[in-house]
């Protein structure tokens, strides 16, 4: 059996890995592949025995009696504890922060879960993860008004200290992080914190990294799947004290994030509108059966926020240039006389920034009101 205290080795200490984090991730990790073991049975065992390496270290009898006899024969046989610790070390050479369950780096809002993670894997500022943020969600296709009132959501929040949570897909969630952006915000994914999904948030996946904390409790490599993202939602409304549904049809994955939030004692809004479009029908929806109705996002003042420009001058004269009108990137190089793959970095910098909005089809504009820091 490969113990999981040997993962305390010197090299990995050079990296600058604490030896019983990696320690405890390995434990957890070996206790999670054992059959019967899932997030709840996993629970009982930590809160049984304080950890989840003293888990691994009970008697057996005791062992048994909370995970199984399958789990304890296999518990003898040191399976599988080999690929717990290669996976710990592909964190550690990632700059990838395991966060389990029982430990005092897990958020502690995730406890309030049937069946909390095990352990989530983070990139970036796990402190954000301490407090319960503001999730605002929505639907990925969302509309020009819906990421507007997003981003502008987003940047009234992060203005006030506020962790903006979201899952980082297309439209709303993405408008959201944008708006947060360089101020706190955290990315939930459906996939491991290292895969980008879908791969055009590459940028943005980047900044959040950055400035916020991107996290999942799907392990290093795992591609994003489709029931993936029922899950990980449950995530999302643990990790905030109120939930925000900008836009969402009927069978949007963000009311399974409010259902989530009901069910945990958070607090959800909405916010209203047009009845003929299929995006207000789940958002109304909610507020005709009781939750809060968003009526302000927070922006103090149009005007003024659209006299807000990036500090560097390229970006600024980028940006002068820019139509009114939804442009590609080559027609945006040609107004700005500028090589294509210049522009086309700027770009996304000013994307990732707020300043331009992303269309359905693959071109940008600007964003209608500017890019200001709002008030909630």
């Amino acid at each position: 059996m490969v113990a999981p205290g040997s993962f305390a080795g010197r090299n990995r200490r050079e990296r600058g890995v604490d030896p019983k984090t990696a320690a405890e991730a390995a434990a957890a990790l070996t206790l999670r592949g054992l059959p019967g073991v899932g997030p709840v049975r996993f629970a009982q065992l930590v809160d049984r025995f304080g950890s989840a390496h003293a888990a691994l270290g009970a008697s057996r009898a005791d062992f048994d009696e909370v995970a199984g006899r399958r789990a304890g024969a296999k518990r003898r046989r040191g399976e599988p504890a080999r690929s717990a610790v290669q996976l710990v070390e592909r964190c550690a050479d990632g700059g990838i922060a395991p966060l389990v369950y029982g430990t005092t780096g897990y958020p502690p809002a995730l406890r309030d879960l049937n069946a909390p993670p095990s352990i989530l894997y983070a990139l970036g500022r796990t402190d954000l993860l301490r407090d319960p943020g503001v999730a605002v969600v929505g639907s990925r296709r969302a509309t020009a008004y819906g990421r507007r009132i997003a981003r502008q959501l987003g940047a009234s929040l992060a203005a006030q200290g506020r962790c903006v949570v979201s899952g980082m897909a297309m439209g709303v969630d993405a408008a959201a992080h944008r708006g947060a952006l360089p101020g706190p915000t955290a990315a939930v994914l459906g996939s491991g914190v290292d895969v980008v999904s879908p791969p055009r948030n590459a940028a943005l996946h980047r900044e959040i990294r950055e400035n916020g904390v991107v996290v999942s409790e799907y392990a290093p490599g795992v591609p994003a799947e489709p029931h993936h993202f029922p899950v990980r939602n449950r995530i999302i409304a643990a990790l905030a004290s109120d939930v925000v549904i900008v836009e969402a049809s009927q069978r949007s994955g963000a009311l399974i994030t409010a259902g989530h939030a009901l069910d945990l004692g958070r607090e959800v809004h909405a916010v209203p509108g047009p009845i003929d479009r299929p995006t207000s029908e789940g958002t109304n929806r909610l507020i005709a059966d009781g939750a809060g109705v968003i009526v302000d996002a927070g922006l103090r003042d149009t005007a003024e926020c659209g006299t807000r420009q990036p500090a560097e001058p390229e970006l600024r004269e980028l940006l002068a240039a820019m139509p009114p009108a939804p442009v590609t990137v080559e027609e945006a190089a040609l107004a700005a006389g500028r090589p294509v793959e210049e522009v086309a970095t700027s770009l996304t910098v000013l994307e990732v920034r707020g300043y331009l909005t992303p269309t359905r089809d693959g071109r940008v504009m600007k964003t209608p009101g500017g890019h200001g820091a709002a008030v909630w």
